[in-house]
């Protein structure tokens, strides 16, 4: 039972490096972007390129180049897609919409990438990139990467929301959040705020990528869609653009899977994720943490 819990930790922190990006471009940019869990393979997908052309590199390396790669991929689309759309629509709503439409275009397009690089077959990093071995301490049996993935994730989580919180930036962020025409006529650019809101979530997607798929062992093109529902859930169940929300809704929903399958079984670990979203959306709509002032309302 303890290694279930210790193995719920690992997944926890995969899905709070995910939701985080999806709940910033969401929360700060109003830009529900279905594209995310694409640029969540695709970071691990520049790591398998790189390491085809150039040869094996440690994760250290393997991490970097994919916040690199999937942060310039989410800057791009906002640059050539979202932010021109914003621009033209005649109100949120309509910006909201054609967005995330235009997310699900962009998905396709970079899945198809995928799968054309792939040759639509799951490929794995090299071996050497990061060599997974067991640790047991008394009855605890667990291995060096979930280790890893703790560590990162909360380290990644601590950095986030001290920047957020204490740098001339992040506060920006949080001014364009609440009211971008205000936080321009304050001097922030939100032009700039977003791009780097997006490059940001992009990368944090990237690097949880990379990490899951060290520990899975092999990742595809269609590596990231599973986490799109998933992602929903632990943002609803944290609130939108509440970084803490995030992350006490990614363990929620990873022990709230944990239990069903030690319970039930595996089949019905899917269904978790749906049964949060009704129960939250029909009991605390909010979500379980209260929203700060500058969060989308």
């Amino acid at each position: 039972m303890i290694n279930q819990l210790v193995n719920a930790l690992s997944v926890g922190a995969i899905y709070s490096l995910f939701a985080m990006g999806l709940t910033l471009s969401w929360g700060v940019l109003k830009v529900l972007n279905l594209a995310h869990g694409s640029i969540f393979m695709l970071g691990t997908l520049a790591v398998y390129l790189f390491t085809e052309g150039f040869g094996s590199v440690p994760l250290p390396v393997a991490l970097l180049i994919a916040f690199v790669a999937a942060g310039l991929l989410a800057v791009l689309l906002e640059v050539l897609a979202y932010a021109p759309i914003r621009r033209r629509a005649s109100g949120v709503v309509d910006a909201e919409l054609a967005t995330l439409l235009a997310s699900v275009g962009a998905s396709g397009a970079i899945v198809g990438f995928a799968e054309m690089v792939t040759h639509h077959v799951p490929v794995g990093l090299p071996r050497d990139v990061f060599e997974i071995r067991p640790i047991v301490l008394g009855g605890l049996r667990l291995t060096n990467i979930q280790i890893v993935i703790l560590v990162t994730s909360l380290a990644m989580v601590l950095l986030l929301a001290w920047f957020v919180r204490a740098t001339r930036v992040g506060r920006a962020i949080r001014a364009v959040a609440e009211d971008p025409y205000m936080a321009s006529l304050a001097g922030a650019s939100p032009v700039r705020l977003a791009t780097f809101t997006m490059f940001v979530s992009g990368a944090m997607a990237g690097v949880a990528g990379v990490l899951l798929a060290v520990r899975a062992g092999a990742f595809g093109a269609t590596f990231g869609e599973p986490f799109l529902l998933k992602a929903f859930a632990v943002i609803i169940l944290g609130g939108v653009g509440n970084i803490w929300g995030a992350v006490l809704g990614a363990f929620v929903l990873a022990f709230a899977e944990t239990i069903v399958g030690l319970t039930l079984g595996g089949t019905y670990t899917d269904a978790v994720a749906f049964a949060l979203i009704l129960v939250l959306l029909l009991l605390r709509p909010q979500g379980l943490l209260p929203k700060p002032r500058w969060q989308r309302v």
